[in-house]
């Protein structure tokens, strides 16, 4: 369990999925006493779904199962080039972007949302604002213009790819794939990174297509519950 002053975060992994009951006593214990009715912080507890007693725990505490998804991998030994960018012109983020990269965050994950019942009012303006300058400084974020058009952009969070986004008109014509390429190119050889890892929902089959056609392997499953206060 892993706390800070907005969340607490349970993990719960298991070599195989039976379990004895005094185990269930013990994470029942180790979790009720951040679910009282004075607890301001958010809960969230993250088991997959074939740990079935630890799923029915996690629902009689009163956890919700907000998204199910999986964890992929580059496969760096796979063979792989750069991609041609052009007509994509790439750049940084700066705070005349924000309503164009809000837009289209907003664009992109619509349809996401919305499947798996979560809400679609956008982020405070500010704080998507402060949270993409964060990025920018660390030079963690990249944006992709045809012209005076945003079409894409990317998001590197530590060894994951925390966002992909495309706006849905410019998807599946070769566009995602030169991102993604530029994107990989830049974590390994730029940033020196050796692991490349991102999460996608499990509704979202179309994208998990698309990552594996372009090497990512499937590493592991995830779902992540979290705790609906009365």
């Amino acid at each position: 369990m892993v706390e800070n002053e907005d969340c607490i975060i349970a993990y719960a992994a298991f070599s195989r999925y039976r379990h004895d009951e005094a185990l269930i006593t013990l994470m029942a214990n180790s979790l009720q006493r951040h679910l009282g009715p004075n607890e301001t912080k958010e809960v969230c507890f993250n088991v997959y779904g074939r740990n079935t007693e630890i799923v029915q725990l996690a629902h009689q505490l009163g956890f919700a199962t907000d998204m199910e998804g999986f964890q992929l991998q580059y496969d760096f030994g796979k063979e792989s080039k750069t991609l041609e960018m052009a007509p994509l012109v790439e750049k940084g983020f700066s705070p005349d972007m924000l309503d164009d990269v809000m837009q289209l965050f907003d664009k992109a994950y619509y349809p996401l949302k919305v499947e798996n019942g979560w809400s679609t009012e956008a982020p405070p303006k500010n704080d998507f604002l402060q949270s993409m300058l964060s990025y920018e400084s660390e030079d963690r974020v990249r944006s992709f213009w045809i012209e005076d058009t945003l079409i894409g952009a990317y998001v590197i969070a530590g060894e994951f790819i925390r966002d992909f986004v495309i706006l849905p008109e410019y998807q599946n014509q070769g566009y995602g794939s030169r991102m993604l390429s530029h994107c990989i190119h830049r974590m390994a050889n730029t940033m020196g990174m050796n692991r490349i890892l991102l999460r996608v929902a499990k509704s979202n089959s179309g994208a998990k297509r698309f990552y594996e056609r372009n090497h990512f392997m499937e590493l592991s499953h995830f779902a992540e519950h979290t705790f609906v206060s009365n």
